[in-house]
């Protein structure tokens, strides 16, 4: 236990510094601009942002959710980003442990924050990192014949190749499927390409099975939070709400404690036995 709570303690710390990082691909990769390059500034005045003022959550309550040079206030997005990367890292590594796969699916956790925070702004879910995403799960469940503990016959891992090959594949199918029927019974689009490809990559990475539970949590938090959201902003039942964060917060689960979630799905529809 000791160690298990160190090790989510040290990742929730790399995630704070990585959330800062997820802040400027957020921002910047949808547009096509450099990661590197030029360094981060106030989007008002212009100002570099000092290392010291950008701590992660730290700067902003130090400064007070506003520009130092300039007092234009900060978007409370930012510190959120990094406090939600913190916390996410922290429970993924608790959950896998010290093993080949922690570093694996700290990646796959972060691009999830990542495209969600692109997807929550700007209603997009990039190509460039949903397919990357996909390829890493379908090479990594290669490499994972040679590699012990990437592969999770229990708990957290990657399903065999087959298995990650049958996840994309089912996953990309069942939301074209779904996507097909809604425009035919409406004549809207009710789901765009990046649902797709992203609930492929999420196939790729816990299997054929899993992607079709992490579907059914998606859409029921879909139902549930969609359902406030509309409730509280008004705009009818038609009110555009981006899929992808359901669809991420789904595969992250199911990722981490596919096994228990499997079972209590069976167990919820009476097919356990």
């Amino acid at each position: 236990m000791p160690e298990t709570v160190i090790l989510a303690t040290a990742a929730a710390a790399l995630g704070l510094i990585v959330g800062s990082f997820l802040n400027v691909v957020a921002h910047r990769l949808p547009r096509g601009q450099s990661l590197l390059y030029p360094p981060s500034a106030c989007p008002h005045c212009g100002q570099r942002v000092r290392p010291w003022h950008n701590v992660p959550v730290a700067s902003y309550l130090f400064l007070r959710g506003r520009c130092r040079n300039c007092g234009a206030p900060i978007g409370r997005h930012y510190p959120l980003t990094e406090a939600a990367t913190g916390l996410i890292s922290g429970i993924t590594a608790g959950a896998i442990g010290l093993t080949p796969f922690l570093l694996p699916g700290l990646i796959f956790a972060w691009t999830l924050i990542a495209l969600t925070r692109i997807d929550l702004d700007l209603q997009l879910l990039p190509d460039r990192l949903t397919l990357p995403l996909a390829g890493l799960g379908l090479a990594l469940s290669v490499v994972g014949i040679w590699v012990p503990g990437l592969i999770g016959w229990q708990g957290p891992g990657l399903p065999p190749p087959l298995g990650s090959l049958l996840g994309l594949a089912l996953g990309y199918g069942l939301l074209f499927a779904t996507g097909w029927a809604y425009a035919a019974a409406t004549g809207r689009e009710g789901l765009g390409g990046g649902d797709l490809k992203l609930l492929g990559a999420l196939g790729a990475w816990v299997g054929p099975v899993a992607v079709v539970l992490a579907l059914f949590v998606a859409a029921l938090l879909g139902s549930l939070i969609g359902g406030l959201i509309i409730l509280l902003r008004g705009g009818g039942r038609h009110l555009a709400i981006p899929f992808g964060p359901f669809l991420a917060a789904g595969g992250w689960a199911l990722l981490l404690w596919k096994d228990t979630l499997i079972r209590w799905y069976f167990g919820l529809s009476g097919l356990s036995g």
